[in-house]
């Protein structure tokens, strides 16, 4: 490691179906009014595109979950933005389902059991599902 680059910012994978990550897409914006006011906004466009992008992976694979790779700000922007009351389009309520995700994450972070920025953020297929496996056996 080039010891004048700055150390990568820890990160934690948390699994979401397609019905949360359509949430998400709803409700975390790239930008927010008057954004330099805030420590840290409740916004990350990072975060929106990995959304996007997850969306998108899904729909042309046909798959029904996606993993994100989030930052402690991540988990923060989801705590803000997400009502633990908020449904998916059936009308099921999801919000707590993806604010517990996002809280693990952020215990994870938080504690030490993560995963760094230096790993690539575009998984192949094994690898996403390592992680599918991986994450299922820590909520079950």
């Amino acid at each position: 490691m080039d010891s004048n680059r700055p150390a990568a910012a820890p990160t934690a994978t948390a699994i979401f179906t397609d019905e949360e990550l359509w949430l998400l897409q709803s409700v975390i914006r790239h930008e927010t009014a008057q954004q330099e006011q805030w420590r840290i906004p409740p916004a990350g466009l990072a975060l929106n595109d990995q959304v996007a992008e997850s969306i998108l992976r899904c729909d042309e694979l046909g798959l029904c979950e996606a993993a994100l790779i989030l930052t402690y700000e991540d988990c923060l922007v989801i705590d803000y933005c997400v009502p633990q009351s908020a449904k998916a389009a059936s009308g099921v309520a999801i919000g707590k389902q993806v604010l517990m995700k996002s809280f693990r994450a952020r215990r994870a972070i938080q504690g030490g059991d993560f995963d760094t920025a230096d790993e690539p953020v575009s998984l192949s297929g094994d690898e996403l599902q390592e992680r599918l496996r991986e994450q299922r056996g820590q909520e079950a």
